[in-house]
């Protein structure tokens, strides 16, 4: 397909298409530098593991790609080390803030926006059920697509919802990136997609390659990789989802 695809650590990857790299959801603290995750039950410290690359790795990125700011997607060491003359893309409510942090070149992405041959279409997306989505705030998800290299569904922190079934429906993307790690909030609630929404997702693509992540390292994180790697087993579809490690690159 002409894309690759590298899992850094949490949500925070580096795709490769068209010859440029795209840094998504930068969280690049050192373990405990970070608070624990408000409204949860865990009052540990994050992230809980190391990045898997130094930070000189982050110099050598054409762009970045920021589903929401949550500190865990984009924290003060992002801000702090990453070059503000990299174009950003996010959604409108985060254009704000991120110019007034020294970003020179944001660009708000209202439905889609084209870049040196790359689109990339905006799906708004809902972090939880009810009154918790308003508390969480807004959250987008990203297609990412390219002539010669297909189509990637960078999903972000969305639960399952209707808009999410029909964007794979209408959609069927060549890849998904799913954040599966089933956060929870203070009283229980599910605040991200879970091991069960991986066969619901692939029953609506069949052809799409699914890629878990967003496990072990935040504390309110319930469902580790060697969890979904047991659940994938024991369905049968460990051909269609992969669990990267830290680190880990895959050629799409």
């Amino acid at each position: 397909m002409g894309m690759s695809f590298q899992h850094i650590r949490n949500a925070t990857s580096v795709l490769i298409v068209n010859g440029k790299k795209i840094l998504i959801d930068p969280m690049l603290s050192d373990p405990g530098e970070l608070p624990p995750v408000p409204f949860t039950r865990t009052l540990r410290r994050n992230p809980l593991t190391p990045l898997p690359v130094p930070l000189d790795f982050f110099e050598d990125m054409d762009a970045i790609l920021l589903t929401h700011r949550h500190f865990d997607h984009l924290d003060k060491k992002a801000l702090s080390i990453l070059n503000k003359k990299l174009p950003v893309f996010c959604q409108p409510e985060d254009q704000a803030f991120l110019q007034t942090a020294g970003f020179m070149h944001v660009h708000a992405i209202q439905q889609s926006n084209e870049w040196c041959g790359i689109e990339m279409k905006r799906i708004k997306g809902q972090h939880a059920p009810g009154f918790a989505a308003k508390l969480l705030g807004p959250v987008s998800g990203y297609i990412v697509s390219a002539a010669e290299a297909g189509s990637i569904y960078i999903v972000g922190d969305c639960i399952y919802t209707p808009a999410i079934k029909e964007t794979f429906l209408k959609y069927q993307p060549n890849i998904a990136i799913l954040n599966t790690p089933r956060a929870q909030m203070l009283l229980g609630t599910i605040i991200t997609m879970t091991a069960e929404d991986i066969p619901r997702l692939a029953d609506l693509s069949p052809t799409t390659r699914f890629i878990a992540v967003h496990m072990d390292a935040i504390s309110h994180c319930t469902f580790k990789r060697q969890h979904l790697r047991s659940f994938l087993k024991e369905r049968g579809l460990e051909q269609v989802a992969i669990v990267p490690d830290d680190g880990e690159v895959m050629d799409l």
